[in-house]
């Protein structure tokens, strides 16, 4: 085995085992091909001109049927759309009709726009622009998605025909600060600029270059907030030859900086025409003086600086990368001069076993993917395992054999039908990327498990309420600070909580922290009394969102004459359920007499 290999190997472990005491504190979590409940989700603004319709969500579910729902939490007007899913299939919502609604624009304004996905099951969904002349897939990453702190991770060799590069905020929590810091001119704001806006929960935000050249990139623009929120990176009709050839809609959501890892393998796609290599990747640094090493080399190819690119042409089919502090890791990929892009995942104690996705066109369709050597015979494709074998894997330049990848092309639908497939690997996890070629256009994405352990973001709940706490399911044992073992606790006091989880491959920890939302007791007086035929006003105060009295008013006042248990049942902007009651006595009129006047 390579030495450099073997050394940073047993450094990363170690780090991943001592988490707790190292800079990698809130790199690990767990998930399988990025499976949740919750998904929160910006659609950016695609260049009509070119083409930016029709577009879904997609929704695979695994072992388990599932009811979905999907709305816009700060946009009352939009109907909420729900869903029945049977296992081990992949349904689409059309969201076509609702495009106005949908994209978040214009830019720097802010929007009601954000999507919120709710599965009563784990399911993996993505986001598709289906248009067959500028398409692509954005996966989205759950929880693994949400966080407080992102640089921008972008290309800088293409310059968009159509529309601008972006990026998208969405919060999930209301009064969300927000500070942005861009590297280059955007809608309302400078070069190298900061900014601070707020937003409401499910409000969202849109950072828009203003050039559309080679150099107009908002690569290592940086975003930080107060609570979490999700990012999604958009390059609209990137065309490689800048005179001739086509031009397509590239991005991805990314990950928050306290998720990312230092050891990617990235897999080559098709992006390449006669001599023109259109393959490349690019490695965003967190920290300064990042060091960066390629295929096992002990000397680095690189030393940059936090926000600081460096990039690849992939003149081979896979390379190994490692660095000495976490980074993102960006691939541009595709058919041809037709290009897609995503976000890679990390490779320490991350995988996916099993992957469900929609295959759209019956046009080429590519699969990168990326395993152990000891589990490359172990691939299902919708149950057949000779679609995928041993023989199709190579050895990754730099692992020492540990790590193998296969470049499969199935064009064939008899292989891989239109529609919805699964793939899954019975002896380990792996990582899968799709090339899907729709039209004249490709769509790239990256479909397998960003994280090992992630408890989420730190959360605020409503007194009396409970939140319940997933370490992930798969693993060997769990153990949290409450003494419990097993897989998801629920808490209703707030604290810090941490679990240790371990499977067959790594040992593992992760910490969140539970604080109560801040709310205000509604009051509506004390008990009292009236006379007989009189009325008295109860009010409960205007700062609430929602009223429910005991007589069904929803009023924020109501008047009575009747006697009781008088109550009210309010929401407030976190919503927290309040209530307050008193009892309303009525006292009779004294009996009627008769006055005789002498």
């Amino acid at each position: 085995m390579n030495k450099l290999y073997e050394v940073k190997r047993k450094i990363a472990s170690y780090l991943v085992i001592t988490f707790c005491i190292s800079i990698f504190e809130l790199l690990t979590m767990k998930a399988y091909a990025q499976q949740d409940t919750v998904f929160w989700f910006t659609a950016p603004d695609v260049a009509a001109e070119h083409g930016d319709a029709p577009i879904f969500i997609r929704v695979s579910t695994i072992d388990e049927a599932a009811n979905i729902n999907l709305s816009e939490p700060a946009n009352s007007s939009f109907s909420p759309i729900n869903l029945n899913i049977p296992a081990n299939t992949t349904q689409s919502i059309n969201l076509t009709p609702f495009k106005n609604i949908i994209e978040n624009q214009p830019a720097n304004t802010i929007l009601n726009y954000g999507l919120k996905l709710i599965s009563s099951q784990k399911v993996t969904a993505y986001y598709e622009v289906a248009s067959d002349v500028n398409p692509d897939i954005f996966p989205l990453k759950g929880k693994n998605g949400l966080g407080l702190e992102f640089f921008i991770p972008s290309q800088f060799h293409y310059p968009n025909q159509h529309g601008n590069e972006t990026f998208e905020i969405i919060a999930t929590e209301n009064n969300t600060m927000i500070t942005i810091t861009v590297t280059d001119d955007v809608v309302g704001h400078s070069k190298n600029s900061s900014w601070t806006i707020t937003l409401q929960r499910g409000q969202t935000y849109s950072v828009r270059c203003l050039g559309t050249g080679i150099n107009n990139t908002l690569a290592g623009s940086y975003i930080v907030a107060n609570k979490p929120i999700a990012v999604t990176v958009m390059d609209d009709s990137l065309r490689p030859l800048i005179t001739t050839g086509g031009y397509d809609l590239v991005g991805d959501q990314i990950q928050p900086i306290n998720l990312l890892g230092i050891e990617y393998i990235v897999v080559k796609g098709f992006a390449y025409s006669g001599s023109q290599n259109f393959e490349k990747f690019y490695i965003l640094a967190t920290q300064p003086n990042t060091q960066i090493f390629i295929n096992g080399s002990s000397t680095p190819s690189a030393t940059i600086n936090a926000g600081e690119t460096y990039f690849q042409v992939m003149d081979l089919d896979a390379y190994y990368i490692l660095t000495d502090k976490p980074v993102y890791v960006y691939h541009i990929s595709g058919h041809y001069d037709e290009l897609g892009s995503a976000v890679i995942p990390q490779i320490t104690c991350t995988g996916s076993q099993q992957v469900g996705f929609n295959r759209t066109s019956n046009l080429d369709f590519a699969l990168m993917i990326l395993t152990k050597n000891e589990f490359k015979s172990g691939f299902l494709v919708n149950g057949n395992n000779g679609i995928i074998t041993a023989s199709d894997f190579s050895a990754v330049p730099g692992t020492g054999d540990i790590w193998v990848y296969a470049r499969k092309v199935l064009n064939s639908t008899s292989l891989l039908p239109t529609g919805s497939n699964i793939i899954e690997n019975t002896l380990g996890p792996f990582h899968l990327g799709i090339l899907n070629k729709l039209g004249g256009s490709s769509e790239y994405g990256f479909f397998s498990d960003y994280s090992s352990l992630y408890l989420g973001p730190d959360i605020s709940f409503c007194p009396g309420t409970t939140v319940t706490l997933d370490a992930g399911e798969g693993m060997t044992s769990y153990l949290w600070n409450t003494g419990d073992s097993t897989q998801t606790i629920i808490v209703n006091e707030p604290g810090e909580y941490y679990v240790t989880v371990t499977d067959e491959l790594c040992t593992l920890s992760d910490t969140i922290e539970l604080t109560y939302y801040p709310v205000t007791p509604v009051n509506i007086g004390n008990d009292t009394s009236i006379c007989q035929g009189q009325q008295i006003t109860f009010d409960a105060g205007a700062i609430y969102r929602s009223y429910l009295w005991y007589n069904g008013s929803t009023s924020q006042t109501i008047t009575t004459s009747t006697g009781g248990l008088i109550w009210v049942q309010v929401i407030d902007e976190n919503n927290c359920q309040l209530s307050d009651s008193l009892q309303l006595t009525i006292n009779p009129l004294p009996p009627y007499r008769t006055i005789y006047h002498d």
